[in-house]
């Protein structure tokens, strides 16, 4: 609860039968209880970089898995004022037409969206959102171009010194990408290794297919 990344690492010295003296290891590890052990820039830097000084050094590196896959969100000042424009006020199940600030609300946090103004027939204006960019950085692509950057790395390690994952708690997207990128990957009976969730492939097929993580992604 102390670290303000989602990742730590540790150089560790264990002695083995083949190394009765002793051999480093690299281990690296997501921290689950910040953010749900998600990636985010700093967290794709500092595995990269990890990964990068195992190959430098030639040491085994071992990474501990359990994550939420990389960090897509909507900056929180956004997401705590911005309403809805529904098709039908009294059929919200018929959609919505866009998403929108209050001109208070706009004039407050303006610097965190792109947006366009509307005057509505009753003569109010309001503000339709058309991006979110948002005060805090790590929210959106740049998450996934991070991903990019560390696969390739992990990649590269698997040519240049021994790597491992063990899959401790679930792991999605990226991070299920890793989990086979490694030379090895050891993986827990009740932890799945998931690209997405199954609840989002059941609303792309339009019926209950599936009806847990482990079905996608067990051993």
């Amino acid at each position: 609860g102390l670290n303000d990344i989602g990742m730590v690492a540790w150089i560790l010295e264990m002695s083995t039968p083949e190394f009765p003296n002793g051999r480093q290891i690299i281990v690296v590890a997501n921290d689950i209880t910040f953010r749900a052990g998600s990636f985010g820039p700093r967290e794709d830097a500092f595995f990269e970089a990890v990964t990068n000084l195992a190959c430098e050094k030639k040491l085994p590196l071992i990474y501990l898995a359990a994550n939420s896959g990389a960090r897509i969100g909507i900056a929180d000042e956004v997401k705590s004022c911005f309403r809805v424009g529904w098709s039908d006020e009294d059929s919200p199940e018929r959609g919505f037409q866009y998403i929108y600030l209050t001109e208070e609300d706009y004039s407050r946090i303006g610097s965190s969206v792109i947006a366009h103004k509307l005057q509505l027939d009753s003569g109010e204006v309001i503000w339709i959102i058309d991006s979110v960019v948002g005060k805090e950085d790590g929210l959106g692509v740049e998450n996934i171009h991070g991903s990019a950057a560390i696969a390739s790395a992990y990649s590269r390690a698997y040519e240049e010194t021994f790597t491992l994952t063990f899959v401790t708690g679930r792991t999605v997207g990226i991070g299920a990408y890793l989990a086979r990128l490694g030379i090895r990957c050891i993986q827990r009976l009740d932890q799945p290794i998931i690209l997405t969730g199954y609840s989002a492939l059941n609303k792309l097929l339009g019926r209950e297919v599936y009806s847990s993580h482990m079905q996608l992604g067990g051993p």
